[in-house]
């Protein structure tokens, strides 16, 4: 079936519309009637949600920081950092989902081959984490209106006045020997908790920041733009692609930097880019499976992927193919294209 590019540019613009600016976050010529759709559609998917609509995201996250330091009764100092798409400049949404992690600050647990010089023992850390997310969650709903506490790692919070969810994520500090040889916060990892289990889950999300940040500007912005229309292609698929966030930032992180370099009219070779790395992993299961996540830490790829990708690939296949036809119009200049 023929991508509906009238149905996708509609949601596209939902999906940056900011209720309380009364604006959309789209391009000037997003209203020319003149430009095909499938260019406005290539063009727009690629483009960042400008800072002023992040700010209002980090706002909220910063209000709900501030409602908890001021209510919290709790034995131990906390630590405050954000992850999410709105970091790494890759959201497609003016409303992305924002993770606040909140951060035991009086002790941590140690990775593998790393000697406990001092342990703590003065409390057990289960009960400290509980109590944590049961102080969050009673300041939350005398506080918020909207306060979901079904999250199996976190509780969510929704700001009317912002028009913005912050997700509440409770955490232990988790020191690797790198860390503690060099005190760089790359290295430093976290150990999630999940509530439903009772099991902690480690992660590093400030080298996961750290890496796609550092491709970010190394390729200019390009290999940002690869991963909002792999997003895009997947929210606005008429069939459910079951490939998470993560999975598509480990696609687009596997693809050479110099590949993915842009410049002004280079969104169809970065996609047509895109589409021989998919084509790479989807028939090679020897590289696929070797493909390392940013952080450096995980297989993402797995087999399960496959079939996904192959669903992603088509629609991103069909895209190319429908703005490259307009290749010998005005659009184009020297094969690249021309929009602004």
């Amino acid at each position: 079936m023929p991508l509906n590019y009238e149905r996708r540019l509609s949601n596209l613009q939902s999906r940056r519309y900011d209720n309380e600016l009364n604006e959309s976050v789209i391009s000037k010529s997003f209203s020319n009637d003149k430009i095909p759709k499938n260019i406005k559609y290539l063009y727009e998917s690629m483009s960042k949600i400008d800072s002023k609509y992040n700010e209002r995201t980090y706002d909220a996250a910063n209000r709900v920081q501030k409602h908890l330091e001021g209510n919290f009764n709790l034995h131990f100092d906390r630590a405050y950092r954000t992850q999410g798409s709105v970091v790494t400049g890759t959201n497609i949404k003016v409303h992305s989902d924002f993770d606040l992690l909140v951060i035991i600050n009086k002790y941590h647990f140690n990775g593998p081959n790393v000697p406990i010089n001092n342990p703590y023992t003065d409390t057990d850390h289960t009960d400290d984490i509980k109590d944590l997310r049961k102080q969050s969650e009673n300041i939350m709903s005398n506080i918020y209106d909207e306060v979901d506490k079904t999250g199996r790692k976190n509780i969510s919070i929704f700001n009317k006045s912002l028009n913005r969810k912050v997700d509440i994520v409770f955490c232990f500090w988790y020191h690797t020997q790198d860390y503690i040889e060099t005190q760089n916060e790359y290295y430093r990892g976290i150990y999630l908790y999940d509530f439903i289990e009772n099991e902690k889950i480690s992660d590093f999300p400030f080298a996961h920041i750290s890496q796609v940040n550092a491709k970010g500007e190394t390729t200019n912005d390009g290999s940002r733009k690869a991963i909002r229309l792999l997003k895009t292609l997947k929210a606005d698929s008429l069939e459910e692609i079951k490939l998470s966030s993560f999975d598509l930032t480990t696609i687009v992180h596997s693809i050479e930097d110099n590949l993915l370099y842009y410049h002004s009219g280079k969104e169809v070779q970065i996609a047509k880019v895109i589409s021989n790395q998919l084509l790479n992993l989807i028939n090679n299961s020897e590289l696929r499976k070797s493909i390392k996540s940013p952080n450096g830490t995980e297989n993402p790829l797995t087999d399960d992927c496959v079939s996904e990708m192959r669903n992603l690939k088509k629609d991103l296949d069909e895209l190319i193919e429908d703005v490259s036809k307009e290749l010998y119009n005005s659009y184009f200049e020297k094969g690249e294209l021309i929009y602004s």
